[in-house]
């Protein structure tokens, strides 16, 4: 039997809504075989082999060693308590996230006459002494009692450094667009940061008002429609995961990177990046799963994943992903 094109249309519709195979057969009085065939030849419930290859973590080819040894910090009197110093100095040592001072600072901890607790105590009085707001002292001895947290913290930075040196070879190649963001740049759904404002908000790029906030960025998003146009197109569930997974590892690279090179609180991702990644928020209520075997995935995934905090789609996924899964043949 030789299918019409309205016919094969009809398939890919029906299978794009989430029916099986059988289902579809039984529908359009179709062989299951043939049904399956013309899904299959499609190409658009399979792994979408353009997106892999825009979107797949790359292997690290570089060295990870350091070229350079980060300077010690001078030793400095902070209190005038010496113990209470050098233990204020040790931190800032740990600090440093440098693996050539790491054991020596560790093993200078053992060595101080004063508990973390004490050291502490005196730090929070001498604040509070010499005119420190309540929340700044908050801050600056958070943890001050527990040594282990910064050597904790430090291992992992040092680490992550280490994958950064070793997928691009520098700090400062980390920072470099990626070929997704070059391809964003050529959109022509980009609009600029002034898009959807008023002509008095305009000049002054200033919004009043949460509520009207939100209207805004949520208008510029929806203009953005992921950037479809430039940006090849998820055709399965793993393909999402495969993308938010790629931009958090970046995010991840480039917050560790811009730290090493100086900047206090570290890069966060373009906004276009954020609007696309809530265009593939709608991804997960709209592409059906393949199989069981890919719906347990995507939802362990989720489950581990922040994105599933405060998401207000995040009923619509979950039913998408257990919400008929047994009749779906593969």
């Amino acid at each position: 039997m030789r299918l019409t094109t309205e016919q094969k249309a009809e398939i890919i519709r029906l299978k794009l809504r989430g029916l099986g195979y059988g289902r579809i057969a039984g529908e359009l009085g179709i062989k299951t075989t043939t049904v399956r065939a013309v899904c299959k030849r499609s190409g658009l419930f399979d792994d979408n082999p353009a997106h892999a290859a825009l979107f797949t973590i790359p292997a690290p080819i570089h060295s990870s060693e350091l070229a350079t040894v980060k300077p010690l910090p001078p030793q400095k009197v902070v209190t005038g308590h010496k113990q209470t110093d050098a233990y204020l100095w040790v931190l800032e040592v740990i600090r440093l996230n440098e693996p050539a001072h790491l054991a020596a600072a560790e093993e200078a901890l053992q060595k101080l006459n004063i508990k973390p607790k004490d050291a502490e105590k005196r730090y929070r009085d001498w604040l509070v002494l010499n005119g420190t707001d309540l929340l700044n002292v908050a801050f600056g001895t958070l943890f001050m009692d527990n040594p282990q947290h910064f050597l904790s913290l430090a291992r992992s930075n040092i680490d992550c450094a280490r994958q950064v040196r070793a997928h691009y070879g520098s700090y400062d190649a980390a920072m470099e667009p990626v070929a997704a963001e070059l391809l964003i740049d050529q959109s022509a759904l980009l609009v600029g940061d002034s898009f959807g404002m008023t002509e008095e908000e305009a000049p002054s790029n200033s919004i009043s008002g949460a509520d009207r906030y939100f209207e805004v960025e949520n208008a510029r998003s929806e203009a953005h429609s992921g950037f479809c146009d430039v940006l090849p197109d998820p055709h399965t569930l793993s393909d999402v995961v495969r993308e938010f997974e790629y931009w958090n590892w970046l995010y991840e690279m480039r917050h560790t990177a811009s730290k090493e090179l100086g900047w206090q609180y570290g890069a966060e991702h373009r906004q276009e990046v954020s609007d696309r990644e809530d265009w593939l928020d709608k991804k997960l209520i709209t592409l059906r799963p393949r199989h069981q075997r890919e719906a347990v995935d995507v939802l362990k995934w989720l489950l581990a994943s922040e994105r599933r905090e405060a998401r207000e789609e995040l009923d619509d996924i979950l039913l998408n992903l257990v919400g008929g899964t047994a009749d779906l043949d593969s």
